[in-house]
């Protein structure tokens, strides 16, 4: 028997799982309509917002078009296309990988750290909401995210994150987190979505 829609209003009322589910679905078009006001304040699109935000804040050996693809869940192709448009308003240059001929560095130009300070802030509203939740909300928040976000990994919906349910490091101990590198036990509010000490658990 096929599964009853989860948007259909009619259906959602008695169900409390797909009205979560239709929820998500208008924050993600919330995000999408963000985007678009702050991209098109700079001739730029969504994607190249995301692009400079992330080679604002991530280090370089990250800064990559294949770790871009992976953490957008995008294809190189469509990734270096909107590279070539970023390059063409000089807001970001190549730097050939010392360690790999064929590989590029991304760097942001001066003016592309300028627009990339300007636009990361397309998300605000969605912070200032979050942040009116007390601590205990906000972490079990996090950890219901996360679990999603890994249970989708695990279908293959989209690519694994740097995050601590995906990492070698972490393990679940009850109804505890314990991360081995740092050797303590993590609150909710201690666990990350996109951790710099990441390393990848293979299944």
């Amino acid at each position: 028997m096929a599964k009853e829609s989860t948007f259909n209003p009619e259906h959602q009322a008695a169900n409390t799982a797909s009205k979560v589910v239709a929820a998500l679905e208008r924050l993600s078009e919330a995000f999408r309509v963000l985007l678009w006001q702050e991209a098109k304040q700079y001739g730029i699109s969504p994607i190249q917002v995301q692009i400079l935000t992330y080679l604002l804040h991530y280090p370089d050996k990250l800064k990559t078009v294949t770790h871009l693809a992976s953490h957008f869940n995008m294809t190189k192709a469509t990734i270096s296309d909107a590279i070539k448009t970023l390059e063409s308003k000089i807001l970001l240059r190549r730097k050939e990988d010392a360690k790999d001929s064929r590989s590029h560095i991304l760097l942001l130009t001066r003016e592309g750290k300028t627009v990339a300070r300007k636009v990361e802030n397309f998300a605000n509203p969605m912070l200032d909401y979050v942040q009116m939740l007390n601590d205990e909300k906000q972490g079990g928040l996090l950890e219901h995210l996360l679990g999603m976000i890994q249970d989708l990994n695990r279908n293959l919906v989209i690519t694994p994150q740097r995050m601590c349910f995906n990492c070698d490091f972490y393990e679940k101990k009850g109804r505890q987190h314990y991360c081995h590198l740092l050797k303590t036990f993590l609150q909710n509010n201690d666990l990350r979505v996109d951790c710099p000490e990441f390393h990848y658990k293979e299944k």
